[in-house]
């Protein structure tokens, strides 16, 4: 006859019965929010899903081509899923995006000219994309072509600070920058009533700025993402949530169908855009990586708050709490 679970579990990973006498209260403890997650999930994964269906999504479309690219169906399919999932007019997702960092890049270099301001509300970006901005000095960066850059430090509490932006907005601003995980930075990741209620503030002092937000590690968080509640564009990578574990390689751009236009001439050329890009035989992993996303993300999310309410639990101090995570 079989051991208990518990017993089995205790022999194969050589746990005394104080530690996991103290690991079923954590998952006691946890319950709530687990549950939480798990609705959250159910959710998404109706609504990728739901996208799918309304594609027309079939076996046709893990097909590839190739040369230059034209007329992928498989490449066109991908991007009609994923702006329909986002809740945006128009998507690049492309296997020639190498990481998250290149995906905001060609965002932000699509769409800033000489003169024009980059304004970021969370602080000072990650630090991969400070050389591309110019406020750390790399050869390119856009401070060598006259673009200029400002920012606006947290309040004390973690919040933005949505007086400071206010003020800091003004008649060069082309592009408000919020950065919505933490990166390495000690502060609470965004949610999206976060993202939303700043950007209401940002629209409501000059309405035509581009409002641009770095949704690496941020999908399938909750059952809305930026372009849902009002954000222009926003950018990621398939190497992160919504991959799957699947996509090889990969990043996404998804937002409005003008700036979208806009960044694709920066991936490619001017005049072309879009039309071409191999997927190099990638599609049926994206596709297969993205429809697993939402439950993937959910597992990652739901291991981070056991170890933080472990970790707490043992007395260490963790950001966020195990009851914060979004």
């Amino acid at each position: 006859m079989l051991k208990e679970t518990s017993e089995l579990l205790k022999e194969y990973y050589g746990l005394d019965d104080e530690t996991f006498a103290l690991s079923e209260e954590v998952m006691e403890d946890i319950k709530d929010k687990f549950e939480e997650i798990k609705q959250i999930r159910e959710y998404n994964q109706y609504k990728v899903l739901r996208a799918m269906q309304r594609a027309n999504l079939s076996d046709n479309h893990f097909n590839w081509t190739t040369g230059y690219g034209y007329n992928d169906i498989g490449r066109e399919k991908i991007e009609e899923i994923y702006a329909e999932v986002f809740g945006a007019e128009d998507a690049l997702v492309r296997p020639i995006i190498v990481n998250g960092t290149h995906a905001l890049s060609l965002c932000i270099q699509g769409l800033v000219r000489p003169g024009d301001e980059i304004l970021s509300i969370t602080e000072k970006p990650y630090d991969t994309l400070q050389g591309v901005i110019g406020i750390r000095e790399e050869k390119g960066s856009l401070k060598e072509f006259g673009v200029t850059y400002d920012d606006v430090d947290f309040l004390e509490d973690g919040n933005i600070d949505l007086e400071g932006v206010k003020k800091k907005i003004n008649d060069r601003t082309k592009l408000v920058l919020i950065q919505r995980s933490k990166g390495y930075s000690w502060r609470k990741s965004l949610s999206i009533n976060d993202i939303k209620e700043a950007i209401e503030v940002v629209k409501s002092v000059k309405k035509d700025v581009i409002v641009m937000v770095d949704n690496c590690y941020g999908e399938f968080l909750d059952i809305k993402e930026p372009t849902e509640v009002g954000a222009d564009i926003m950018a990621g990578s398939l190497i992160k949530n919504p991959g799957g574990g699947l996509a090889l390689t990969g990043g996404y751009i998804a937002g409005r169908k003008d700036l979208v236009e806009m960044v694709s001439y920066r991936l490619t050329t001017p005049g072309i855009g879009k039309e071409c890009g191999l997927t190099f035989g990638t599609s049926r992993n994206v596709l297969q990586g993205f429809f697993m996303a939402p439950y993937v993300t959910s597992q990652a999310v739901m291991g981070a708050i056991y170890c933080a309410r472990m970790f707490e639990r043992l007395g260490y101090e963790v950001l966020p709490k195990y009851n914060d995570l979004r």
